[in-house]
C-alpha cells in the first residue's frame, strides 16, 4: 500500500504545485488557460495517437475490454438518470453532475498507469480512452443538448459539430486507423510526437492543479456530495463487478479499477461552458473528486493489485 502511494503521491503532488503556482501568480493568470488549451488540443491527442499507432492490441482481450467499459458507462449513466428527481437540479445543474459521475480524467489516469506499468500500462491507458473517451463525450454532448436549452427544447443540431471536433476523439479515431492499417509511422515522426507527448502530463497535471477551487457554493452542496459518492466510490464498485464479469485479469484489470476511480475530466469545464452547462458547480465537482482522488485511487488500485497478485 505504501509502495502505491509513494507512486501515485508524485502525481498529486504535481497537481499540488499546479495550485501553489496559481495561487502564487507565477507565471501569470494569463498563462493557464492557453496552457490548459495546448494540452487539451494538441499535446494529449498526440500522446494519444502515439501510443495507439505503436501499439501491439493482438495480445488484449479487447471485445472484453471494450464491452465492459461501455457498460460501465452506460450503467452510470443510467444511475445518474434514476436519481435525478431526488436531486432537484435544474437542467445546467443536472448535465454538470452527469459529467461529473461518468467522465474521467484521462491526465491523471495517463500518468498513473504509466508510473505503475511503463509502457504496458501507457498503451492499455490509450486503449481505454480510445474507447470511453468518445462514448462520454457523445452522452455529456447529447445530455446538455437535451437538458440545456433557452427554450427548452433540444438543440441537438449542435450534437454531430461538437463530437466531431473533439480533439479527444478525433486523436483515437487517428490513432486507431494507423494501428488497424499496419502501416509504419517514420522513425522521426514517431521522436517528435514521443517529445511532444512526453509534455502532455506534466503540463496537464499542472493545469489540473491550477483550476482547482478551494470554496464550494452552500446551494450546490447536495449536487456536489451525490456526484463525488456516485463518481468515487459507486463507479469503482461497478467497474470492478463489470471487470470481474467479463474475466480482465492482470493489468487491464487493474487499469480498468483506475480509469473508474479517477476524476472527472477537466474538459467537463470548458464543455459546460461552452454548452451553457453550470460552469461553477462543474468547477467545484472537479476540485473536490481531484482531492479525494488523492486518497482514493491508491486504496482502490492497491485492492486491484492485491487481488491480481501484482502488489
Amino acid at each position: 500500500m505504501l509502495g502505491i502511494a509513494a507512486t501515485i503521491g508524485p502525481i498529486f503532488l504535481l497537481i499540488l504545485v499546479g495550485f501553489a503556482f496559481r495561487r502564487s501568480g507565477f507565471p501569470g493568470d494569463d498563462f493557464w488557460r492557453p496552457a490548459e488549451r495546448l494540452s487539451y488540443f494538441v499535446l494529449l491527442p498526440v500522446l494519444i495517437v502515439r501510443n495507439l499507432a505503436k501499439a501491439d492490441l493482438s495480445t488484449l482481450p479487447i471485445d472484453r475490454i471494450t464491452i465492459a467499459l461501455l457498460c460501465m458507462g452506460i450503467v452510470m449513466t443510467g444511475v445518474v438518470l434514476i436519481v435525478k428527481p431526488m436531486l432537484r437540479l435544474g437542467g445546467p445543474a443536472y448535465t454538470s453532475v452527469l459529467q461529473g459521475v461518468i467522465r474521467l480524467n484521462a491526465y491523471i489516469g495517463f500518468a498513473v498507469s504509466e508510473a505503475l506499468f511503463g509502457t504496458e500500462g501507457l498503451v492499455l491507458a490509450s486503449l481505454f480512452v480510445a474507447i470511453m473517451m468518445p462514448t462520454v463525450n457523445v452522452i455529456s454532448i447529447v445530455a446538455l443538448a437535451a437538458f440545456v436549452s433557452p427554450d427548452g427544447r433540444p438543440t441537438w443540431r449542435n450534437v454531430p459539430g461538437e463530437i466531431f471536433r473533439n480533439p479527444i476523439i478525433l486523436a483515437c479515431l487517428i490513432g486507431w486507423l494507423v494501428n488497424a492499417s499496419g502501416l509504419p509511422l517514420p522513425g522521426w515522426l514517431m521522436a517528435t510526437m514521443s517529445i511532444i507527448g512526453g509534455a502532455a502530463l506534466p503540463i496537464a497535471l499542472l493545469c489540473v492543479g491550477a483550476a482547482l477551487i478551494l470554496r464550494f457554493d452552500s446551494a450546490r452542496v447536495i449536487g456536489l456530495a451525490v456526484t463525488c459518492v456516485l463518481k468515487l466510490l459507486i463507479m469503482p464498485v461497478v467497474g470492478a463487478a463489470l471487470a470481474i464479469y467479463f474475466g480482465l485479469e492482470s493489468v487491464a484489470f487493474v487499469v480498468v479499477m483506475l480509469f473508474a476511480a479517477t476524476p472527472a475530466s477537466p474538459a467537463s469545464y470548458v464543455l459546460a461552458r461552452q454548452l451553457g452547462g453550470d460552469a461553477p458547480l462543474m468547477a467545484a465537482i472537479l476540485s473536490l473528486e481531484t482531492l479525494l482522488a488523492a486518497i482514493t485511487i491508491p486504496v482502490i488500485v492497491y485492492w486491484a493489485m492485491v487481488r491480481t497478485g501484482l502488489a
